[in-house]
């Protein structure tokens, strides 16, 4: 299910946001690439990613080898693996 521009700057403010509580400041709008995050923060960013979006980690790592790699990839799998859960969320309630 592809999701809207609507819920992907959602999922971008959300990753931002917890990207900010890892490394302690915010990030320059420009930013794209995250490799230079050292692996003590990208193991933090997938804990805090599958907290803040109640996804599994391993979902998250499956969903592109380099998920962590650039932000427009992050979005991207989180946005996919959000959509989804959804839908399972929905016949469950």
């Amino acid at each position: 299910m592809p999701t809207t521009p609507v819920e992907q700057l959602a999922v971008r403010e959300r990753v931002l946001a917890v990207l900010e509580r890892i490394l302690g400041y915010q990030l320059d709008p420009a930013t794209e690439q995250l490799t230079d995050l050292d692996s003590l923060q990208v193991l933090e960013l997938l804990v805090s990613l599958e907290e803040e979006f109640d996804i599994d980690s391993d979902r998250i790592i499956e969903s592109q080898p380099d998920w962590w790699a650039s932000l427009s990839t992050l979005v991207a799998s989180i946005s996919a693996l959000k959509a989804e859960t959804q839908p399972e969320e929905s016949k469950q309630g």
